[in-house]
């Protein structure tokens, strides 16, 4: 750490003067010396452990003599060590050797071990700083002991620091994670956020679709303490949401392969309303330089379609917070002095993204709507706004939008109903293909589902406007009897023909009637 490497820096300039093992000819006794730090989590308080690796003098340089033992250190390099010894040389050119301060303390075979001792009592911050006062001039060991464990925070690496009324800056580095939804342009929405993607979409059932996962590692030079650096996203998908494949895992702008990453998602018995995780083991490892200098970014896109279970809307609503909701936080390391991947995790809150999927319902009657004119076998089709006629199967009495179903919907019996569950919002035409006997067929109906959805960040919900929306209920009515033609047909020729005998009888009878009268004259 850079104040590690200062620390050692200033030391060896000490050395270069003088012997370790003859005091300095002139020193500078300070008074009680302290370390403050900040930059601490605000959400979170942190404690801190103090431990005292070498006491010494400060002199007006600001250099630490006469070096000694101090009482947070049992041994250095596997030998025991004695409170108040001066350091030999070899001793301190070792320490001052390391430029991880990290190792000094960890691993198989650390340099130094901590003692039980402690150099005050531990102290917790406020406010996203902690003072330690009381300190007598020397190098400490400052350690962050908090239990992070699902907690969207960072434990800060070891604090390495003489102690001078000295003030370090940490970041406790810590990831993000956004979800979002692709939307497809139905020609009645606009469509997602960015280039199709956003936090709200609308799809037809069994309509394929991706979600995106993007976790962000900032830019942050204390990171460079992890020696592996492990992510996962945990994924929850709503009981109306199936989940199909992996489409791609990227880190940067490198695309991982299967071996690269461990998913529970593909191999499960079940993937409607599937909880699952992805996990990359060292993301470090595939960032490369980048990691710790530039931002980061992890992308999992994953294709899903929404199911049966779907919950379907009818209305507008201001608030919905459970309708095919679906949510990933990431777990991540956070502890990077324990073993360089952290003992516990950390874990964002989490980000939700909604899927919606609207109902057409349809009931059929014979000559005007009242429950004992219920018509049951008129039959239908739904065309799309290309004209093409969408297929359906038959569940729970709804008709659902399959690839593998028929195009035909019919009127129960005893309901008249061909309630149609699962659409996009769009334009449709409702058109009647078989009218049942004795019957004439009713004209065509064009439904409009005009949809406009976002996040309400204030309410962690979404809203759903169905405003400018047409015909999403429809009382379909046949009238009974037979249509008489149209202006043109054979019907009305039969009247003019009719008409034209009746006139010209009409004036044979009176032709006939005025000679007999004059016969009889």
């Amino acid at each position: 750490m850079k104040n590690f490497k200062k620390f050692t820096a200033a030391i060896a300039a000490t050395l270069m003067a003088a012997s370790l093992s003859i005091p300095m000819a002139t020193s500078f006794t300070a008074s009680a010396a302290s370390i403050t730090i900040n930059g601490i989590s605000t959400e979170q308080a942190h404690t801190f452990e103090v431990y005292q690796v070498l006491t010494g003098t400060l002199d007006e340089a600001k250099k630490l003599n006469d070096m000694k033992w101090g009482s947070g250190v049992t041994s250095f390099n596997g030998a025991n060590v004695t409170t108040g010894k001066e350091l030999s040389k070899s001793e301190f050119e070792a320490i001052s050797a390391v430029t991880d301060a990290r190792t000094l303390i960890t691993g198989d075979a650390p340099l130094l071990v901590l003692s039980e001792t402690k150099a005050c009592e531990d102290v917790t911050s406020a406010n996203g700083t902690v003072t330690i006062n009381d300190l007598d001039d020397g190098y400490y060991i400052v350690k962050d002991t908090t239990n992070l464990e699902n907690a969207d925070d960072a434990n800060s690496a070891w604090i390495v620091q003489v102690a001078d009324n000295a003030t370090v800056d940490i970041k406790n580095a810590k990831p993000t994670v956004d979800k979002q939804i692709a939307d497809n342009n139905d020609g009645e929405v606009e469509t997602g956020d960015n280039n199709g993607w956003g936090e709200t979409a609308d799809h037809a059932i069994n309509e394929s679709f991706q979600f995106k996962l993007t976790a962000t590692i900032p830019a942050d030079a204390d990171l460079a303490a992890y020696e592996t650096y492990k992510l996962t996203f945990n994924d929850t998908m709503s009981a109306g949401v199936t989940f199909d494949s992996i489409e791609s895992v990227k880190v940067g702008d490198t695309t991982l392969t299967t071996a690269q990453y461990a998913e529970t998602a593909t191999a499960a018995a079940n993937k409607a309303g599937l909880s699952w995780t992805l996990s990359i083991e060292d993301v470090k490892a595939i960032a490369g330089a980048s990691f710790g200098t530039a931002p980061v970014t992890v992308e999992v896109i994953y294709n899903a379609h929404l199911n049966e279970n779907a919950i379907v809307s009818k209305e507008s609503v201001d608030s919905i917070s459970d309708i095919n909701k679906n949510t990933v936080s990431l777990s991540y390391s956070n502890n990077p002095d324990s073993t360089g991947t952290g003992t516990t995790d950390g874990k964002t809150t989490e980000d939700t993204v909604w899927a919606f999927t609207y109902e057409v319902d349809n009931t059929k009657y014979a000559n005007s709507k009242a429950a004992e004119n219920i018509l049951a076998g008129a039959e239908f089709n739904l065309k799309n706004a290309e004209g093409t006629p969408i297929t359906f199967k038959l569940v729970d009495g709804f008709y659902i939008p399959d690839a593998s179903g028929s195009a035909t919907l019919t009127s129960a019996e005893g309901t008249g109903q061909f309630n149609i569950k699962g659409l996009d919002a769009g334009t449709y035409t409702l058109t009647e293909t078989k009218t049942p006997d004795d019957y004439n067929k009713c004209d065509n109906i064009t439904v409009v589902i005009k949809a406009t959805h976002e996040e309400n960040a204030d309410e962690a919900s979404a809203k759903l406007s169905l405003e400018g929306s047409s015909n999403m209920v429809n009382d379909v009515i046949n009238k009974s009897g037979s249509t008489l033609p149209s202006t043109g047909g054979i019907g009305t020729t039969l009247f003019y023909l009719g008409g034209g005998c009746m006139v010209a009888v009409a004036g044979i009878f009176l032709i006939t009637k005025k000679r007999m009268s004059k016969n009889a004259e």
